[in-house]
């Protein structure tokens, strides 16, 4: 069995990625999408091949998906975040990582206009709707519910449940993984070497939802929450119902 992962930006990716690669075992390979999704090779492309067993197709973000294709060979992992905690995760990484295409002085500017203007005009500026139109064309599509569908809300409240799920979607048994996974758990992000590090701990990490409340101001979260209301509706609708409240 082959697999496609498909997330938002900067939702927690890399750990979920070790998790999946964990839960999925050694013979999983990760494989990164570096152009346009495909069922058939060509040049350029990143070829999905459901006969090739085994491999973790990664997605991340628009650019290279193609909601048309039928994927119903594979197993389909979607992971996304709350819009509005996405929006302001985004103000702290472009403070931070710079763009490698970038001489250091046109990213030293770069960041020090996103300072100046502050988190609150920012996050308004953000435009990440692509990405979750992008998730909401495979809800809508034939495979929509046979999607594990994982959330950032998952992986820092509902640990337990997101990767019992996950266990279903690679045939594991919790209790094979548990052991492994135990630097994965929110309570223990900050002591894994792995978790987000420049430099030291990256500013700005977190591992709870609702960091949009903490960051903005009370204003500006009201009018984000009115701006992304669709996207926050589907969160909520292909999230645990246990989360729906997040979304609010």
């Amino acid at each position: 069995m082959a697999y496609v992962f498909v997330c938002t930006p900067t939702s927690g990716t890399a750990s979920m990625l070790r998790i999946l690669q964990t839960i999925g075992g050694k013979a999983v390979k990760l494989r990164a999408a570096n152009g346009p999704a495909s069922l058939e090779p060509r040049e350029g492309a990143t070829y999905l091949n459901a006969a090739e067993p085994n491999l973790l197709y990664w997605f991340r973000g628009p650019r290279h998906w193609d909601t048309s294709l039928d994927v119903s060979a594979f197993k389909v992992i979607a992971h996304y975040r709350d819009p509005r905690d996405l929006a302001c995760n985004q103000f702290w990484w472009a403070l931070q990582h710079p763009n490698t295409h970038d001489t250091p002085e046109v990213a030293e500017a770069k960041r020090r206009k996103v300072e100046e203007d502050g988190i609150d005009r920012y996050v308004m500026g953000r435009n990440n709707v692509a990405s979750y139109n992008m998730l909401r064309g495979l809800s809508d599509g034939p495979l929509g519910d046979q999607v594990t569908w994982t959330s950032y809300n998952q992986l820092c409240c509902a640990f337990d449940y997101m990767t019992d799920n996950l266990c279903r979607t690679f045939g594991r048994a919790p209790s094979e993984v548990a052991e492994a996974l135990r630097m994965e758990r929110p309570e223990n992000l900050f002591n894994n070497p792995d978790w987000v590090k420049v430099g030291g701990t990256w500013q700005g990490a977190d591992v709870m939802p609702g960091r949009f409340r903490r960051d903005l101001k009370p204003e500006t979260a009201q009018a984000l929450t009115a701006k992304l209301a669709p996207e926050l509706a589907f969160c909520a609708r292909r999230d645990a119902p246990f989360m729906g409240h997040h979304y609010l």
